[in-house]
């Protein structure tokens, strides 16, 4: 169990702390010389861990570090002052991160004996309306020993249900130095999954790539930790550093490493909000509040503290337009630089000049799109988002339009791992999509009918290409999922491809019968010199047909799929166009990279004829072109009917 202390300065925090655990939490020759902490401390007794924090207004962002992680409050207040601003503030903060269990040390025990009655009933009203409403109340004092042992068996008793160690490993950086002969160690509060020794992760959100060479895991040598235990990695990598390393990075999966500039959130202003005398227009571009407001309006700029991590923010209100004290809503938070987030993470929000905290609440989507942000759509996927079972949130968020969801997306925000036993049975997966079941016959009978009327206006066409029948669509799902949708369905019979075409499997079309004798008599010279096939003048000259009859003809082939056009008047066989993109293919050298002279010598059709290909493989997505070379698109079998 991690503890967390919280309280005004002076209050007796780190005396209480070594008390309880002989450890002397100040460390720093400033924290010595001046009687307060600064920074966070750090001490162990047991399956006990201490975060002992600052409890100077000055330092409440330090606070908020450390507090992120922990399990339980040890709310500190000393009889002889009672409640104090920091007091109060902590105690704000504490309700914003949702600790939900507490103790609360009265203190000074020895040098005010008659307040304690008087201090207790405070505290239980300050308490009522918050989490830790009902908290037990232990009169200490730490020089003597009064109340101490009291105190632990209350901090045990308190102790809330274990962490589970699914999803991937996230450990929230609070601390980074180097040890002669160990070299560089960051601390934290392991808050998922396990890590390992010689676990390969990700410093986000830098993205640099480490190693855990050894681990400490509530201050005693391990081989793993797990979610809830304080850790201490011994970490290296080929470009990490102490100076690449600061409080407010994690070390995680790469699977979750995906940092974000823009999160929506749902906050709740604290009921005596009101913004200080620096929130006025400062000289960046963000519009602030006047001082004395008392409603949160569009634009706000604040300070966010996410885990460890602290970055100024714009607050765009979604379902409002003025938030009042005391009230909540959906927001679009923009942030000054990239941090680590995912879904469920709590937040704190202090005003722009640090001086009070404001509110806070839980991060719904750390990729939320760009475009719609106030739509009732996108504010009904939010709701849906507040589900904290991640079943219920993706049946809540498929059941409102746009129906379907990039499923990586949804599994890194909500961090499920790929070892978790989920039941994601009830969903459709394609093409990297979730779609409810009844969403995906929506979508599939929606391609059919479109299908069906493009077969009845024009009956001597083969089909459509994927991207027109996408388009042609009532919703229109992303391309990479339509791909998926269309694989199940040419899988499942309901649809059928020729070549690039897609149609209904009954779908038949027929030529006329002067166009069916052309056609026979066209084919074989068109395949006699497959990869440099006669051109229009001379197949017309060869069947002594006019060059427009001719020119018509394949024009009408082509619609059908028989042949494709590469350059004017020049037609190929469709089985040729796929024959060469496989030997460009297999011609690529080692970095998959293809030039025109390689494709002329397997092809022995010209260069003229072997750009002419390559140009049209361009145009149809087979190859990209750069500079003179060109490189083969993985999907390229796709347009051609194959897998791939």
């Amino acid at each position: 169990m991690i503890i967390g202390t919280a309280g005004h300065v002076d209050h007796g925090k780190t005396a209480l702390v070594k008390a309880l655990t002989g450890v002397d939490t100040d460390r720093l020759a400033e924290e010595k010389r001046r009687g307060i902490t600064i920074d966070l401390g750090y001490a162990y007794a047991g399956d006990l861990g201490f975060i002992d924090v600052p409890g100077h207004e000055r330092f409440v962002h330090t606070m908020l570090a450390g507090a992120s992680g922990i399990d339980t409050a040890l709310l500190v207040v000393a009889l002889p002052e009672g409640i104090r601003p920091q007091t109060r503030e902590h105690l704000q903060i504490l309700s914003l991160l949702g600790i939900e269990h507490g103790v609360v040390a009265l203190t000074k025990a020895d040098l005010a004996t008659d307040r304690v009655a008087d201090v207790t009933v405070q505290m239980n009203e300050l308490l009522s309306a918050t989490p830790l409403a009902g908290a037990p109340m232990i009169p200490v004092a730490a020089p003597t020993g009064q109340g101490i042992e009291a105190l632990r068996a209350a901090l045990l008793a308190s102790v809330p249900a274990a962490r589970g160690s699914g999803g991937h490993p996230r450990l929230a950086v609070d601390r980074a130095f180097t040890l002669s002969g160990a070299g560089l160690i960051v601390t934290g509060t392991l808050v998922s999954g396990r890590i390992a020794v010689e676990d390969r992760l990700v410093l986000s959100p830098s993205g640099l790539e480490l190693r855990v060479r050894g681990l400490h895991a509530q201050n005693q040598p391990a081989d793993h930790a797990v979610a809830g235990q304080r850790v201490a990695l011994n970490i290296t990598g080929p470009r990490l550093s102490r100076d690449m390393v600061t409080r407010g990075d994690w070390v995680l999966h790469p699977a979750i490493h995906a940092p974000t500039d823009k999160i929506d959130a749902r906050i709740t202003l604290l009921p005596d909000f009101r913004l200080g005398p620096d929130s006025v227009r400062g000289p960046d571009s963000f519009r602030r509040m006047a001082p004395g407001a008392h409603a949160l309006r569009q634009d706000a700029e604040v300070h966010l503290h996410l885990g460890a991590a602290h970055v100024m923010a714009r607050v765009s209100l979604l379902d409002t337009d003025r938030l009042e004290p005391g009230g909540d809503a959906l927001v679009r938070l923009t942030l000054r630089q990239r941090i680590g987030a995912l879904a469920r993470d709590r937040i704190v929000l202090r005003d722009t000049g640090a001086t009070r905290t404001i509110g806070g609440g839980m991060l719904l989507d750390p990729f939320p799109p760009r475009r719609g942000r106030r739509t009732p759509p996108r504010l009904a996927q939010l709701a849906a988002l507040e589900a904290a079972d991640p079943i219920a949130a993706l049946t809540g968020l498929l059941s409102v339009p746009p129906g379907w969801t990039d499923a990586a997306a949804f599994l890194r925000a909500r961090n499920v791992g790929a070892d978790e036993q989920l039941d994601f049975g009830s969903f459709v997966r394609a093409g990297g999509l979730f779609l409810l079941a009844n969403t995906f016959d929506r979508v599939r009978d929606s391609i059919v009918a479109v299908l069906g009327a493009h077969h009845r206006a024009a009956q001597e066409l083969p089909g459509l290409q994927a991207e027109r029948l996408r388009m042609a669509l009532p919703d229109r799902p992303p391309v990479a999922g339509f791909r998926g949708i269309l694989d199940r369905l040419l899988d499942q019979g309901v649809i059928a491809q020729d070549g690039p075409w897609l149609r209904l499997p009954a779908h038949r079309i027929s030529l006329s019968p002067q166009d069916e004798r052309i056609w026979a008599a066209v084919m074989p010279l068109i395949a006699g010199e497959r990869f440099r096939p006669p051109r229009v003048r001379d197949l017309a000259q060869a069947l002594k047909l006019p060059e427009a009859a001719m020119r018509m003809t394949l024009k009408r082939l082509q619609r059908m799929g028989k042949v494709t056009e590469v350059a004017p008047d020049h037609f190929f066989l469709r089985e040729t166009m796929a024959e060469m993109a496989a030997i460009a293919a297999a011609t690529a050298d080692a970095d998959g990279l293809l030039t025109a002279a390689a494709l002329r010598d397997r092809l022995d059709n010209g260069r003229k004829v072997a750009i002419q290909i390559l140009e049209f493989f361009d145009r149809i997505g087979v190859t990209r072109r750069s500079g003179d070379v060109r490189r083969m698109k993985p999907d390229w079998p796709r347009l051609f009917g194959g897998g791939g």
